[in-house]
């Protein structure tokens, strides 16, 4: 009565803690809602998960109290930390829980319809396990009292008898684990495991081989062993499960860049849209991008060509005026010559009277050979010299022109600059108040500079300066340090405007520190700095020249490298 006391309190306990402590919404490997508070797996009927009661009525799984430590041959209870005490045999030692046993017995039972639909039986086929019975057919059941895999025939037949008809079968994806048989005792399973280093036998081992042919060996249960490989193994997967989705992470990444790259079609409409990628919108610009190229170069051949022809028709007209000079010359000289033969071929009274008609006439034919000697050695040379620049605009002659306009705050020293370079003489002038023009020819260049006043009320006009510019020589006083701020804006706001995107730049430091005794006067670097040119001019050519509008040094050397920017490097060798 005592033990039947003790069971039912053990199975109300079970119940109640199941009743009001798991989730109706929980579902265990078992199928069922009674399960272990230590690991939450579901009790079984048999094997690691079959529960046994501790002294304090509390139920565990096997393979729960294998896991408990043991302390003077006793074990704690999780839960209330009361001690039960184990024997020799250890934790199988300790007693079933019977009614709980008792109740999932039953609840299997009443599980047993739903093994038999359609869809358990075709999860349970796809396991590939043949009948024990008739190897033809797949097993879908297991019975756990033969040991068997049957199919759903084979299973009806063979316990169609009262006796054998209470086993108790299961699906094969329930099937418990077997445990494996000692290779030496057959009858025996096996419990350990052998942990000696060196040892040459099986290391699964039962209870006589652990006394004998493993003695004094390093030795563990068979079940912690394979709870420690399970675990180690299970770490392992869940580290590569969680490196295969980064991988698969990353290719999905990598699968929506590639979509990206690619684009894609949607034909989710009534008509397939073609959604360019990355990549085409690339090619997109490259097209574009060549094709303002071309339409560029088509631009300036065309020019070329315009200017080319215009020269072609100046120089055509300019020899057929000379040929229709030298014909009327000609046609008077023959005139006279015919005229004078006539004449002294007639008497001499005839003669006399023609002679002072004949005399004006031969003498202005006379006032005409200096002229047509003139023409005579005016043979023009049938080739025509062209020059590209770099901006592949044609120049046509010995000389190749350049557009350049001289920019800077008033007083910087523009306009000294320039008629030191024009009549190599210092002029100190007043403030332009306009601009000046004038042509500059150095070497074989010929360099058209527009002077424009730097007086605040002029620069809104510059802007009507820059169309068709090639370079912008800025002047800046060196030794007029208070105004270089303003003058760093002026700089910034011709950065800025379109038409002289590709104008080159030359600035002009007048009166630099290693050209001038002033001693406010900033040295290059200072004064490249303070100008912030390498920020301003970023893809841009441009270049800071130190020089000193009274004595000229410096002038030439910015103007060589002008020349150097405009046109190609063998025309430069050439000119030089």
């Amino acid at each position: 009565m005592a033990n039947e006391a003790l069971m039912s309190a053990a199975l109300a306990r079970s119940q109640s803690f199941h009743t009001f402590n798991t989730p109706q919404t929980s579902v265990n490997k078992s199928g069922n809602n009674l399960e272990c508070r230590v690991c939450e797996d579901g009790f079984s009927l048999g094997g690691d998960k079959v529960p046994r009661l501790l002294f304090c009525g509390h139920t565990l799984c096997h393979a729960c109290l294998l896991r408990l430590p043991t302390h003077d041959n006793n074990i704690h209870c999780p839960f209330d930390r009361q001690p039960t005490p184990i024997g020799a045999s250890g934790v199988w030692g300790l007693k079933k829980n019977f009614a709980l046993l008792e109740l999932l017995e039953r609840l299997s039972l009443s599980r047993s319809d739903a093994v038999l639909l359609p869809e358990v039986l075709i999860k349970q086929r796809e396991l590939g396990i043949s009948c024990d019975e008739d190897e033809e057919h797949l097993a879908v059941l297991y019975c756990t009292v033969c040991a068997s895999h049957l199919c759903l025939e084979c299973s009806e037949r063979t316990h169609a008898t009262r006796t054998l008809h209470k086993h108790k079968r299961i699906p094969l994806s329930e099937k418990p684990r077997e445990k494996p048989r000692c290779a030496d005792h057959s009858f025996h399973p096996v419990e350990f495991v052998c942990l000696e280093e060196g040892c040459h036998a099986a290391p699964l081992m039962c209870f006589i081989c652990k006394d004998y042919k493993h003695t004094k060996h390093k030795h563990i249960l068979l079940e912690q062993e394979a709870e420690r490989i399970r675990s180690t193994i299970n770490t392992a997967i869940q580290h590569i499960k969680r490196v295969a989705q980064e991988l698969t992470d990353s290719a999905h990444k990598l699968e929506s860049v590639a979509r990206q790259l690619e684009g894609s079609q949607n034909d989710t409409g009534p008509a397939e849209i073609d959604t360019g990628g990355t990549a085409e919108e690339a090619r997109a610009r490259v097209k574009q991008y060549f094709a303002q190229l071309r339409d560029q170069l088509n631009r300036q051949e065309t020019q070329a060509m315009t200017v080319l022809d215009a020269h072609i028709r100046e120089r055509l007209c300019s020899i057929r005026q000379q040929q229709e000079d030298m014909t009327t010359l000609l046609s008077q000289m023959v005139a006279v010559v015919v005229d004078g033969e006539r004449a002294i071929q007639q008497d001499d009274g005839r003669l006399i009277m023609a002679s002072q008609d004949l005399s004006a006439r031969l003498a202005h034919v006379t006032s005409q050979e200096q002229q047509l000697a003139q023409l005579a050695s005016l043979v023009p040379d049938p080739a025509i010299p062209i020059t590209f620049t770099k901006d592949n605009r044609i120049h046509i002659g010995a000389r190749i022109e350049m557009r350049v306009v001289t920019l800077g705050l008033d007083g910087a020293g523009k306009t000294s600059i320039l008629f030191k370079l024009k009549q190599d003489e210092f002029v100190s002038t007043i403030p332009t108040i306009g601009f000046n023009v004038e042509t500059i020819e150095y070497k074989n260049f010929k360099f058209t500079v527009w002077d424009v006043g730097g007086q605040p009320k002029l620069r809104p006009l510059w802007r009507h300066y820059y169309f068709n510019t090639q370079a912008v020589i800025f002047v800046v006083d060196a030794t007029d340090v208070d105004r270089l701020p303003e003058a760093q804006s002026e700089l910034t706001k011709l950065m800025t405007e379109r038409e002289l995107k590709d104008a080159s730049l030359l600035i002009f430091a007048n009166k630099e520190a290693s050209l001038c005794n002033c001693e406010q006067a900033l040295g290059m670097a200072a004064l490249t700095d303070s100008l912030g040119v390498h920020k301003l001019c970023l893809g841009r050519s441009w270049h800071i020249q130190p020089c000193d509008a009274q004595s000229g040094t410096g002038l030439h050397q910015g103007l060589d490298w002008l020349a150097r920017q405009l046109v190609p490097s063998e025309v430069l060798n050439s000119a030089g």
